[in-house]
């Protein structure tokens, strides 16, 4: 059975992690989550791997870095190329900032472990386990 794709988009819904906002939080949060799936784009390759969005707040990117010597350079290098990133951000993204504002941060956690892989067919390790038993009893 089938729902028409409209009767979910309901006015009143929104994703759980807006749940509690309100207002101007929710919208900043909305940005935060559209500059965060383009960050590669936005800052490059090579600042993708030394930096990271903390947060959008009041028109203000703020912008971690985990590597303390790098932050002094990366703020006189953002005054230099903020009026090109802003734009980029603004036709990527429609989203418009005022300012950037570089912090020290931690470093990003390790990823995670790949999980185990799973048997492919969970019968089968059923069936194989009544086969066992069976040649036991």
């Amino acid at each position: 059975m089938s729902f028409p794709r409209s009767r979910f988009r309901s006015k009143g819904l929104s994703p759980i992690r807006e749940a509690g906002l309100k207002g101007r939080e929710a919208v900043e949060a909305r940005m935060e989550q559209r500059l965060r799936r383009a960050w590669p784009l936005i800052v490059g390759p090579l600042l993708m791997n030394h930096t990271r969005l903390l947060r959008v707040r009041a028109g203000i990117l703020l912008v971690g870095c985990w590597q303390v010597s790098a932050i002094q350079n990366l703020r006189l290098s953002a005054e230099a190329t903020w009026p090109q990133v802003q734009e980029r951000i603004k036709r990527m993204l429609k989203l418009d900032l005022q300012r950037i504002e570089i912090v020290p941060c931690d470093p990003p956690p390790p990823p995670a472990a790949p999980l185990p892989p799973k048997d492919e067919d969970p019968l089968l390790a059923v069936l194989e386990l009544l086969r066992q038993r069976r040649k036991e009893g």
